[in-house]
């Protein structure tokens, strides 16, 4: 179930000119918008620290103020690490200035004198933008709670599954990937289980080792293909899903004490 995001978002507003301030205070009804003014501050040394107190989801801040100024306030928030989203104030003869903040990471910027439309227009542009993040944020955290239950529940299922389903599904993945390179842990990794837990598992109720039986599947197939005597010894590996036909040669006298050609000679025999 996906919890609501907060609906009204917080509001610091930075800048030195007092009537600026009391405008943008008293002109609008940051409520009706879906907004709170929680904070003024005169400079950007006191809307640094009323940002790092209050941590405003927007700060409208001015352009040219003393102590520091709109870039300054810029660069220092996200040195902290705060991610307020940042509107920017600004005169005629500091435009091309504030055109450059964006690049500091300020959403938009707006000239002075404020006019009190475009100004809630774009605000509430940033809103939306802050609550989409929001939203995809938040259903992003929810899928990988819940893809982490999902393993979860496979790895009790896998505890208390019991051996025989753990063997089982072993071999039907070691016969799906035979032609792969396989491994105890490859394979322990696939079922969600410990290599040490498959072992056992796997040697309680095959009565034999995960390594053997991967080894020894190829060996049987071999023997049946090389018993009809058509196959050469390099065509029986392909058959069989190993390329090096050196090493079939090792695996099948390591089982049968014959290597392939002795096998098919002893068949011609039989």
């Amino acid at each position: 179930m996906i919890s609501a995001v907060p609906d009204k978002l917080k509001i610091l507003v930075v800048d030195d000119e007092y009537l600026v301030r009391l405008g943008l205070r008293t002109t609008i009804d940051w409520e009706a918008y879906g907004f709170e003014l929680v904070g003024e501050a005169e400079d950007g040394e006191a809307g640094l620290e009323m940002a790092l107190r209050l941590r405003p989801d927007i700060i409208i801040t001015d352009m040219s103020m003393p102590f520091l100024d709109g870039i300054g306030l810029m660069k220092e928030l996200r040195n902290l690490g705060i991610g307020s989203k940042v509107v920017v104030l600004s005169g005629y003869d500091d435009f091309q200035y504030a055109k450059g903040a964006i690049t500091y990471g300020a959403f938009d910027f707006i000239l002075k004198p404020v006019e009190n439309d475009k100004f809630i227009a774009t605000v509430s542009k940033l809103a939306d933008t802050i609550r989409n993040e929001r939203l995809t944020e938040q259903l992003g955290k929810q899928k990988l709670i819940k893809d982490l239950l999902v393993l979860l529940r496979k790895l009790r299922t896998r505890k208390t599954a019991g051996t025989a389903i753990v063997a089982e599904e072993a071999i039907r993945y070691i016969r799906e990937h035979y032609s792969e390179e396989l491994s105890v842990s490859r394979i322990a990794d696939k079922l969600y289980i410990s290599p040490s837990y498959l072992m056992h598992a796997f040697k309680e109720h095959t009565s034999i080792t995960v390594n053997d039986y991967i080894t020894g599947p190829p060996d049987r197939k071999g023997q049946g293909a090389l018993r009809t005597q058509k196959y050469k010894t390099y065509e029986v590996c392909e058959r069989v899903g190993i390329s090096d036909p050196r090493y079939f040669s090792q695996l099948f006298k390591r089982y049968t004490n014959l290597t392939p050609r002795e096998y098919a000679k002893s068949c011609y025999y039989d």
